[in-house]
């Protein structure tokens, strides 16, 4: 499925509208193809407009059959935006649509015409353009990438030692996700990239031991830190540092975003970026947030990887930054400030903490929708958030989620992830003025490929 999806990404982006034919001939018989049929819909972020035969059947049996259809390729999540009823009989017609649970059926007559008519023709073009808003791991993952290759970002990989990065690179450079720059010594870099079968000759290689990007980097290093007391010197010897010499390369402009981490410790990929890029105007903090990527949608929990124990007001700035992410990635955000209350139903100061977070996130950005505090049942369960909390435009249908400390939020990503089979992207550092982003050290390629087009889209502002 993957495969089936980067194949048709990389295809599709050349065109305003693609028509995918399915493979099933005739009518289903064996179990579980439709449902192949209908993930494969929902990946490639599709609707479907089956069509079935009338032949020889009857209009109750045609309805049987179009609403098992129907069920069984909704059921994982491709929306069906019509359908097409060859050979029906006569009385079809006045079927429709209560039996048949779509939104147009165009129906053939037996021995009929095959030119549509005007108002079949009309009811075609509304399916075609009923378009999907499911979003699945492997419809999100796509999109990325397209959103990344439409606007083409430098980004630097300081890791070029690691076999994974190297393949990602050729991966990246393939598909036309970014320009990508690797630290290190090119006649090495190349030999490997050989022996592993890889095209990596569209790829800058810079090295960190370049006196002249050193003493560059040195002087700016200085200049940042000479409150702190770093002389040149010390800078210097500082900067041949990968993590710092390629967060160097972002803050002057040599590089539009970073990628570390698959060797490096978190703190040793985003230190520097804190003393170096600093946080952006507006953010008080830099702060992470995982981008979950649930059956069909996509979740924001923050703050999972940074903040150990956040202030009042960092809580407020990192529900702020988190739902400013899950815009810049698709996601209309709904924010939910998680507790173990919801609204008046506990008290005590970790309540009192989020009720005050919440009230600033309102103060300092009125156009967000938020609610807190909030239980996380009442944040995504329809049901629960009508007994709980009737009124909110939020219970039931959060997209945002903010933890009140470090502990329960990686916790809570993590028991999601193991137990829902949740495809957790990040953490995505976010406040920073320039992206800069760390990968866990059993990333695979595809995680780093991931990442690189996260980072590119952030570059892209």
């Amino acid at each position: 499925m993957n495969t089936l999806v980067k194949r048709y990404t990389d295809f599709a982006h050349n065109y305003d509208a693609v028509l995918i034919v399915g493979v099933l001939d005739g009518d289903p018989l064996f179990p579980g193809v439709l449902a192949r049929t209908g993930r494969a819909a929902a990946n490639l972020g599709t609707s479907v407009l089956p069509i079935l035969s009338g032949a020889l059947r009857s209009s109750e049996q045609i309805g049987t059959i179009a609403h098992l259809v129907a069920n069984e390729i909704s059921e994982e999540h491709a929306p069906i935006s019509g359908m097409i009823i060859t050979d029906a009989p006569a009385d079809f017609t006045n079927k429709t649509p209560h039996d048949v649970d779509h939104n147009t059926v165009i129906s053939l007559p037996d021995g009929g015409p095959r030119e549509l008519d005007e108002q079949a023709v009309e009811s075609l073009k509304a399916a075609m353009e009923h378009g999907s808003d499911v979003i699945t791991p492997l419809s999100f993952t796509a999109s990325l990438i397209g959103r990344a290759r439409a606007n083409r970002k430098r980004i630097v990989l300081p890791e070029s030692t690691d076999d994974r990065i190297l393949l990602a690179a050729d991966e990246l450079l393939a598909r036309e996700v970014a320009d990508i720059t690797l630290l290190g010594d090119a006649e090495a870099i190349h030999a490997r990239a050989a022996e592993l079968k890889l095209d990596l000759t569209q790829a800058t290689i810079v090295s960190n031991d370049d006196p002249e990007l050193l003493d560059k980097y040195a002087a700016e290093f200085a200049r940042l830190r000479e409150k702190k007391g770093v002389t040149y010197e010390q800078a210097y010897e500082t900067v041949k540092d990968l993590s710092y010499f390629g967060t160097m390369m972002v803050h002057m402009g040599d590089a539009d975003g970073m990628v570390s981490g698959a060797i490096n410790t978190t703190a040793h990929t985003i230190v520097p970026s804190f003393q170096i890029i600093k946080t952006k105007p507006g953010a008080d903090l830099v702060s992470s947030c995982f981008l979950m990527l649930m059956e069909d949608r996509v979740y924001v929990y923050g703050d999972c990887a940074v903040t150990t124990n956040p202030t009042v007001e960092q809580l407020a700035s990192i529900a702020i930054s988190s739902a400013e992410t899950a815009a810049q990635f698709g996601v209309d955000p709904r924010i939910a400030m998680l507790s173990y209350s919801t609204g008046t139903s506990g008290k005590g100061p970790d309540v009192d903490a989020v009720v005050e977070a919440t009230k600033i996130v309102r103060e300092r950005r009125p156009d967000l929708v938020v609610e807190g505090p909030i239980q996380y049942d009442a944040a995504v369960d329809a049901k629960v958030a009508a007994t709980k909390l009737p009124d909110s435009p939020v219970a039931g249908k959060a997209n945002v989620f903010i933890f009140p400390n470090l502990n329960a939020g990686n916790i809570g990503y993590k028991a999601v992830q193991r137990s829902a089979g949740a495809v957790a992207v990040g953490p995505v550092l976010q406040g920073l003025n320039k992206p800069v982003n760390d990968l866990s050290r059993g990333a695979l390629v595809e995680d780093i490929v991931n990442t690189v087009a996260i980072t590119a889209i952030q570059a892209q502002g």
